[in-house]
């Protein structure tokens, strides 16, 4: 398929965007092998214990017609909401990620169960049948703010995809480091 006139400059935009973030150490985009290779690793996020995991965050951001990459350390800005939510078979939000530096105050009307100290469990919001980890899509407000780039979300893939993607791309393993993808289209 050919690239239309104005796509080349628009996607060095936002690899300059990403590159010029706090606390971004790599920016690229993904070869069609490796987001190939990641939507099969995805699939086979593995449980925790009796609960299931599901990246939707991924599959959404790899249904995208360019995804980027960022390698980002601890001075990245924090995402705008919970990236890890725990959903019942109706989809009801049970229990969710406490962000850091977010200071969760109870609202008086249920009880609630923290899982250490930044995952708390909604116990009577609804039944936990059926109960899931969900890894929304994420906004990623830098890359939506640029004109003619639509349909922007993000996520974080598993451990062992973002161990595939460092491996695929030349990058060391580096614990203090982690990858997040940006999926998006242009107008």
């Amino acid at each position: 398929m050919a690239a239309r006139e104005g796509d080349k400059d628009k996607l060095e935009e936002v690899l300059r965007t990403l590159s010029g973030l706090k606390g971004v150490k790599h920016a690229f985009y993904l070869s069609e092998d490796i987001r190939k290779g990641l939507r099969e690793i995805e699939k086979k996020y593995p449980s925790i214990g009796p609960l299931t995991v599901q990246n939707e965050g991924i599959r959404e951001a790899l249904k995208r017609s360019h995804v980027a990459c960022i390698i980002k350390d601890k001075g990245f800005r924090a995402p705008p909401h919970a990236t890890v939510q725990l959903v019942n078979d109706d989809g009801v939000v049970i229990g969710r990620e406490i962000l850091p530096g977010e200071r969760f105050e109870p609202d008086g009307k249920g009880k609630h169960v923290f899982l250490g100290k930044d995952f708390v469990v909604f116990a009577d919001r609804s039944s936990g049948k059926g109960a899931r980890f969900l890894l929304p899509p994420i906004p990623f407000k830098e890359v939506a703010s640029i004109g003619g780039v639509t349909n922007v979300c993000s996520s974080s893939p598993s451990t062992v995809g973002d161990m595939f993607v460092r491996k695929g791309t030349g990058l060391k393993d580096d614990p203090k480091l982690a990858s997040i993808l940006i999926g998006f289209d242009l107008r």
